[in-house]
């Protein structure tokens, strides 16, 4: 996508000063944020354009929607001598990604359309039409093919004309396919020519995710192996492209682009070579075993600097829909990768001298003291986040973070003030999210937040928007899973709390709570049993775990293990009632099943 300010240099000759000033505004005001918040990457500056690359064309119109809105917004009540409007062009092609720089023909092809485009209209080519065709509802105008300057052959151009959308009337990317040859889309902002080389460094200072993105942990996707021969490297590729797609949903991770991956296919390199090639600290391995009717997949990963495997698995499924098993494996894939390259993160993190800390680490620290399960360790990592967020006023997984660690001080028993503390992880997860419109933690905890206050359709909607956002994320899972149980959808509450379960086993003691409650309620007692006697073991300072035991054991003739369960419960929480306990469930009846059980176990 090539866009430029309408009439820039009649700007600039009326008041260079001013004109530098409101370029400069939107640059940081808007711009950055729309290409980050559609998961562009800033590239750099060339000659009088701005580049960034996006892995999605729907992403890309997304992104070149905002900035017309944007730039629509920002300009009401602005002189009209001073208003600035975009012209883009937007295009789909091969591009050649060396030492982070980005080369090709699409890029003359965007710039081309910009000039065929009116101002605040987006002119796209044929390429990115028919992708977007059929996931948007926009006013597309067909231009006909049009002769392009340089160009040597014709482009089928369409148009999307001024204040015909907004980025929220174009469906979110639940997943994108790239088949065949590695593409990706350009974004250039003409807007001054060399004037724009000061700005970028605005623009990099006002956003603490791009800051921190060189310190996330980064990870390449090799091409998966087809070892069942034939012509079926298609679900191979497939396999490969979602997984990356899926890890990108993780904002914490650098997933290197399939496009910068795809030329070492067939080079046998050693991999700390190819991970230096690659600018990645971890390779993600693995082959495709079709054997109808099943497929069997095998994942590795390996850290590039040393060689060592850091993790396998194995992965067997029934190939009834063939694209339906592939997303899903690549959802299991994506999430058990995350949680894995978060912790090796957080342990490079802790090795750090503690005096040369900075907002990422400290982050990472302060979520390492909050897992801890203590209530020392949540006011320290509150204390930690709250200096996180003074460093970086703008750095939207801290506010969201010590969203959660307000309400782990919640559901751990710690708080004078639950409903205080309520209102106070609320005010920080809208900050995050205000943020960051698809920080998925922030409506995580909102989702969490909002059910602690019985505004279940709040509730539900937030959990859901995270999903949507990555529908590998276990925080979310656990926070739909919540949601469900207490709204009384126990068997969907089960189905999600459990996929939580399979991508990461340690979920945290409240979504242990959750599940065994959904399967106390399902009848599912030894599996109430089993879950929670483990959780129990690795949280044994959570107050809430042996109620639901003790039901559990009370159910199945177990009584002497009730009576301890409950004694042990009551240890930790003395002042618990049959009154008390389960008072967020929705219907009554439920509660009153919960409540039967307890009392078997002797609760009074």
């Amino acid at each position: 996508m090539f866009a430029d300010i309408a009439g820039y240099s009649r700007l600039m000759h009326a008041d260079e000063e001013q004109t530098l000033t409101d370029l400069q505004g939107h640059l940081v005001e808007l711009v950055g944020p729309v290409v980050e918040r559609f998961h562009g990457r800033i590239v750099k500056t060339l000659g009088d354009g701005l580049f960034a690359e996006f892995a999605s064309t729907v992403e890309a119109l997304r992104a070149a929607v905002e900035l017309q809105r944007g730039m629509t917004e920002r300009n009401a009540g602005v002189a009209a001598d001073r208003r600035q409007t975009f012209r883009i062009g937007l295009h789909l092609g091969d591009v050649i990604l060396s030492n982070e720089d980005v080369f090709g023909d699409a890029v003359n092809v965007a710039a081309r359309l910009q000039a065929l485009a009116e101002p605040g209209a987006i002119a796209l080519s044929s390429s990115v039409y028919e992708q977007v065709r059929d996931k948007v509802s926009l006013p597309f105008r067909d231009m006909g093919r049009r002769n392009l300057k340089n160009i040597d052959r014709p482009v089928h151009v369409y148009c999307l004309e001024r204040g015909a959308a907004t980025a929220r009337s174009i469906r979110p990317v639940r997943r994108w396919r790239l088949i065949g040859a590695a593409v990706a889309i350009v974004i250039a902002l003409a807007a001054g020519g060399y004037f724009l080389a000061p700005f970028l460094g605005a623009l990099h200072r006002a956003s603490p995710s791009l800051r921190t993105m060189s310190e996330n942990p980064s990870v390449a996707v090799l091409p998966f192996a087809n070892q069942a021969g034939g012509a079926r490297d298609y679900f191979s590729d497939g396999l490969t492209e979602d997984i990356t797609a899926a890890l990108g949903r993780f904002r914490e991770l650098t997933v290197i682009a399939p496009a910068a991956v795809l030329p070492y296919r067939d080079k046998p390199l050693p991999l700390a070579e190819l991970g230096r090639a690659l600018n990645a600290r971890y390779l993600v391995s693995g082959s495709v075993r079709r054997m109808d009717p099943r497929v069997r997949v095998g994942v590795q990963l390996t850290d590039a600097t040393t060689g060592v495997q850091l993790w396998a698995d194995q992965y067997d499924d029934q190939l009834v829909d063939i694209f339906e098993v592939q997303q899903r494996i690549a959802r299991n894939v994506a999430g058990m990768l995350a949680t894995n390259l978060h912790q090796i993160a957080l342990q490079r993190s802790l090795r750090k001298p503690t005096g040369n800390l900075d907002a990422y680490d400290l982050l990472l620290r302060a979520r390492s003291m909050a897992a801890s399960g203590t209530r020392a360790g949540n006011r320290h990592a509150r204390e930690a986040l709250e200096r996180v967020t003074q460093m970086s006023p703008g750095y939207a997984d801290a506010h969201a973070e010590l969203a959660a660690a307000y309400l782990q001080r919640i559901a751990f028993g710690w708080s004078e003030f639950a409903a205080q503390d309520v209102g106070t992880a609320i005010h920080e997860a809208q900050r995050a999210a205000d943020i960051d419109g698809e920080n998925v933690l922030a409506h995580s905890v909102l989702a969490r937040a909002y059910t602690i206050q019985q505004k279940y359709d709040l509730g539900l909607a937030e959990a859901d928007r995270a999903l949507q956002l990555n529908p590998s994320d276990t925080d979310a899972l656990a926070a739909r899973a919540e949601v469900l149980l207490w709204t009384g959808h126990i068997d969907q509450s089960i189905e999600a709390a459990e996929l939580a379960r399979r991508l990461n086993d340690d979920v945290g003691p409240e979504a242990a709570l959750n599940l065994g409650l959904a399967y106390l309620l399902a009848r599912r007692y030894s599996d109430a049993i089993t879950l929670l006697e483990t959780a129990r073991a690795r949280y044994p300072t959570y107050p809430l775990l042996d109620f639901p035991l003790a039901g559990a054991y009370a159910e199945v003739g177990r009584a002497a293990d009730a009576t301890s369960a409950l004694a042990n419960g009551l240890r930790k929480d003395p002042y618990l009632t049959l009154e008390s306990f389960g008072t967020r469930f929705q219907d009554g009846a439920l509660r009153a099943r919960v409540v039967e059980s307890l009392r078997k176990a002797g609760l009074r």
